[in-house]
């Protein structure tokens, strides 16, 4: 054969897949034949379980395990974020190792979770929104516009983290440390050290929130130093100060958090 004819013919091919895998982000997940979600269950595990843990359950990512995603309501915005990710989170992108088919398949997984009945959470909402309030959350946290600016709004938490990431972050704060939050501590030349969260930083100056919520703003000329403690926060654990049955009940309080219905 010509070699302009094989390259031509070759072009050919290429986009003939190229549109048969177009076609398959188009179809509908439902479509989504067993082997189709036994592949998207492989490709989960490999790629997505480290965030959205084994089975979807949750972890540093949300609970799959749900009927409507809340950036997913659609089974095309479901592949499109598969493969895309979420500009402006923690969401990466899969572009370069997913196809539109894989994706697609591993679309069709992820929404085969939300038909799977969750295990009932081991706590008490009712009782864990009651030990939110008398345990002082609010004092550092935002839920729906009340409450402290020291650590991570909360409103939205239940829908952002799932319940084995929540426990980390309460027994385990420093393990579980959300980004934005640095503890710095700065020492002056003279004076006391201030101790608490980057608010901002630049060239010549930082800021600091301290414990007490008072937002310190600091000429770096006039600092011996500023030490970022990487594996700290200001935090405390709750490992020894609640029980295990409370945990649960907070746990599952907060993951009824997940904004505005």
């Amino acid at each position: 054969m010509d070699r302009g004819l094989l390259v031509l013919a070759l072009a050919v091919s290429l986009a003939s897949l190229a549109a048969r895998d177009a076609a398959a982000q188009r179809r509908p997940l439902g479509a989504a034949t067993t082997s189709d979600v036994a592949a998207g269950r492989r490709i989960f595990d490999a790629q997505c379980a480290w965030c959205h843990g084994a089975g979807g359950t949750g972890g540093t990512g949300p609970d799959l395990r749900r009927a409507t995603l809340r950036h997913a309501a659609t089974d095309a915005t479901l592949v499109q974020i598969v493969r895309n990710g979420i500009p402006g989170t923690e969401m990466p992108s899969f572009a370069i190792a997913l196809t539109e088919t894989t994706a697609w398949q591993t679309a069709a997984y992820v929404r085969s979770l939300g038909r799977t009945r969750a295990a009932p959470a081991a706590g008490n909402a009712t009782r864990g929104a009651q030990l939110y309030e008398s345990s002082g959350c609010g004092a550092c946290h935002i839920v729906s516009g009340r409450g402290g600016v020291l650590g991570p709004e909360l409103t939205t938490i239940g829908a952002q983290r799932g319940a084995p990431y929540l426990r980390d972050a309460i027994v385990k704060p420093a393990a579980a440390h959300p980004p934005g939050y640095l503890v710095v501590r700065a020492v002056p030349a003279s004076g006391p050290e201030v101790r608490g969260i980057r608010v901002n930083e630049d060239v010549f100056w930082i800021h600091i929130r301290d414990g007490g919520g008072t937002v310190h703003t600091l000429q770096k000329s006039e600092l011996k130093e500023v030490v970022r403690e990487i594996d700290a926060s200001l935090m405390p654990s709750y490992a020894e100060r609640l029980k295990d049955a409370e945990l649960d009940d907070l746990i599952a309080y907060l993951s009824t958090l997940r904004g505005a219905r």
